[in-house]
Order: C-alpha cells, then sequence, then structure tokens
C-alpha cells in the first residue's frame, strides 16, 4: 500500500490522525504523498502577540488557508500546561442541515489571507472543487456580511457536532483534512515554551507560484 492511499484513508475515515515522526523532515517527506508542500511555518507564542498564531489566548474553531487541503503539525516541544489541539468536523455539521441552505452557503463569501499573487480576496463558505463536493471554509474573524440565516444555521450546527481534543507530545503529528475539519487550541499556558511545525499542503492538481518558509 502507498504512502498516498494510506494517509487518505486514514483522513476519510474521520478527518485527522496522529502519526509519531522522528523529526520535522520526516514527517515533510511523509506528508509529500498528499500534494505538495506550500507553506511551513514555526508556530510559538510570543509576548504580547497580536497575530493570531503567535499568541498565547485560546483559539476560535476556524479552517485555515482555503487552498490548502490538508494541515499538519509537528510537534517539537510541548507547554507544561494548556495548548490543547481542538478539532470539529464541520462537513458533518453542514450535512444535516437542508439541500437549499447548504446551496445558498455556496453563495456566501469570507475574506482570506492573500498567500499567492493569484489567491481571491474572499471565498465561498462552501465550494466544489478539485473533484472535492463540499470544501468547507469558515473563519469567523473573516465574517463580514452581517446577518444571514444560512450562516446562522450552519453556526449553530456545528455547536451540536462534538469537539475533539488532542494533546500533542513532541515526536507527534496531527494531520487533518482542512476542507472539512475546523481546528483551535485551548490557551497556552505553563512555561509556554510551545514549538510546532505546520504543513500546509496544497491539492496535486492546483498550481501555486512558490512554496514558501517562515
Amino acid at each position: 500500500m502507498s504512502p498516498e492511499h494510506d494517509l487518505t484513508k486514514q483522513l476519510t475515515e474521520k478527518g485527522w490522525i496522529t502519526f509519531e515522526s522522528s523529526s520535522p523532515e520526516a514527517t515533510a517527506f511523509t506528508i509529500s504523498a498528499l500534494g505538495p508542500v506550500i507553506q511551513k511555518t514555526h508556530v510559538q507564542p510570543r509576548l504580547n502577540a497580536r497575530a493570531a498564531l503567535a499568541t498565547d489566548l485560546e483559539m476560535e474553531l476556524h479552517s485555515d488557508y482555503p487552498r490548502a487541503c490538508w494541515i499538519a503539525w509537528h510537534c517539537v516541544r510541548q507547554s507544561s500546561a494548556g495548548g490543547m489541539s481542538l478539532l470539529k468536523d464541520a462537513r458533518r455539521a453542514l450535512l444535516t442541515l437542508p439541500p437549499e441552505t447548504r446551496l445558498a452557503l455556496e453563495t456566501i463569501t469570507m475574506g482570506s489571507h492573500q498567500v499567492f499573487p493569484n489567491d481571491p480576496v474572499r471565498f465561498p463558505v462552501v465550494r466544489q472543487e478539485w473533484g472535492i463536493k463540499h470544501w468547507i471554509s469558515y473563519t469567523p474573524w473573516f465574517r463580514r456580511e452581517g446577518a444571514n440565516e444560512a450562516l446562522d444555521a450552519f453556526v449553530v450546527a456545528l455547536q451540536e457536532v462534538e469537539t475533539e481534543t488532542i494533546l500533542l507530545k513532541p515526536g507527534q503529528v496531527l494531520l487533518i483534512d482542512n476542507t472539512r475539519l475546523l481546528h483551535g487550541r485551548t490557551a497556552i499556558e505553563g512555561d509556554k515554551d510551545r514549538l510546532l511545525i505546520r504543513h500546509w499542503i496544497g491539492h496535486p492538481q492546483d498550481h501555486f507560484d512558490h512554496a514558501s518558509d517562515r
């Protein structure tokens, strides 16, 4: 069985997996079976940071960059307290809604950071792309369209889906389907000596201008 087939099979079942990895380089090699790594980022808290990526405060459930199909976090160090990863199956919530509500969510857009020069400024909450029928992009702090019945119904449906809680240990990797899951985390407490290396993985058929590290 190929690494790509094995990873895809496990991700299809529940949208996320954890596995052991000997190094960040080994992690990058394993996940490259899914598609190109389009960005690698060191994620660690900084004092008085304003950016969500670097804050030690609790992070709301959200999806990441809308062209990243999968996200992997390799844990280098974990804080002595807090820093629990939170996951919620947004597609499961979506499929509880009536067909007309799901269709309406394809016309509602949310803003997004532009990572590559050809990135759209906004993406639909639900879209079909690269054979993925319900690709969900939902980031609460980018909601700018005011009241909307379909989006409100989706938020209510999300509240009915349980939240998974995971504490990564050094040498562990959390890999999720970003087209399906929302993720967040609890506040980082204790010594706050936490370092994760995040990888955004693009769809093999998508075309990016370049990969980036920061």
